[in-house]
């Protein structure tokens, strides 16, 4: 089987599969008690004022035929409208999302180029007193919630060493460059779990693939030991820790939630607690749909770049 077939295979599967998912959660949403009227309205709601806003909004339109017509608009990129921020929810979610990118792109940039380098190297150097200080320093970042790593960051460079901001005081559409001063300590908060995640699984790989018989033979050819490295542990080693790496790109867009609140960040995982609180259904759903989309994308492309690492696969032999 070639591999477009299997890349055209996975991705009607991905479709379909996110397709499913829409479905069970506009399903799930609709199941909750009480409705974006309810939430809007409060304590000011009567029975009159709930039927006539339902009423304004096609609220009492059937679930099957709202649910077709909210697929209808979301394929055409009309996600709904936010009736608590009397707002199309593509106009609030857009600034935001670019925030979310942004702050992922930093935290990014900063962890998975170390944790790579790192992993190699603490796994080359296994037994060794750096490499069990460094795997020991991976495990407590691990280990530590999000909540405490951002209370000592923000403890050391903001009061101690008052030379980052502690929280971002902006609203959601201000400028990237009004942004990057304030992203670096939530930035670096993603990036110490990041890190860790994405070096142990690099160490955990390299020590692997360092003990398979193909590795054995090319030291006993003779070759030196960093063209063993580059040339056959390295490209063996990478595939699991690009679905790793994809995985936490994912988790950044979409699981930033107690970051954004420590640090005020303007960004998406901000506004769905904001979301949440308010009980703004149309936002919940398309914020919902959004990391659902996130997941499926970033596994249909971690499994084509591991596939593709793989020279079984470009060989044309396995599946």
């Amino acid at each position: 089987m070639s591999i477009a077939w299997q890349l055209l295979r996975r991705a009607a599967v991905a479709l379909l599969l996110f397709a499913a998912m829409a479905c069970l959660t506009f399903l799930a949403v609709e199941a909750l008690p009480g409705d974006a009227c309810t939430s809007l309205l409060g304590r000011a709601a009567t029975e009159n004022k709930l039927e006539q806003c339902r009423e304004e909004n096609g609220l009492n339109e059937p679930v099957v035929a709202r649910m077709v017509d909210w697929g209808c608009g979301a394929v055409q990129g009309d996600l709904g409208y936010s009736i608590k921020r009397d707002a199309p929810v593509t106009e609030i979610i857009a600034p935001r999302l670019r925030n979310s990118l942004v702050l992922a792109g930093v935290a990014g940039l900063l962890a998975f180029p170390a944790a790579v380098v790192l992993g190699l190297y603490s796994a080359q150097r296994r037994g060794s007193r750096r490499a069990k200080l460094l795997d020991t320093a991976s495990l407590v970042m691990m280990t530590l919630p999000e909540f405490v790593t951002a209370a000592v960051l923000w403890l050391v460079f903001s009061i101690w060493l008052p030379i980052l901001p502690a929280v971002a005081v902006l609203p959601s559409d201000a400028t990237i460059g009004e942004i990057l001063p304030t992203i670096w300590l939530p930035a670096i908060t993603l990036a110490v779990m990041v890190f860790a995640h994405v070096m142990r699984s690099m160490r955990s790989s390299v020590v692997a693939t360092s003990a398979r018989p193909f590795v054995e033979a090319a030291r006993y050819r003779g070759l030196p030991e960093r063209a063993v490295l580059l040339r056959h542990v390295l490209p063996a080693a990478l595939p699991p820790a690009v679905n790793v790496m994809a995985v936490t790109a994912a988790w950044l867009l979409t699981g930033t939630f107690v970051v954004e609140v420590v640090f005020n960040f303007p960004g998406l995982g901000r506004l769905a607690v904001d979301a949440i609180s308010d009980r703004d259904t149309a936002l919940i759903l398309a914020l919902t749909l959004f990391g659902l989309a996130v997941f499926i994308l970033s596994s249909f492309i971690s499994d084509t770049i591991t596939r593709l690492l793989d020279p079984r696969v470009r060989a044309g032999v396995g599946a």
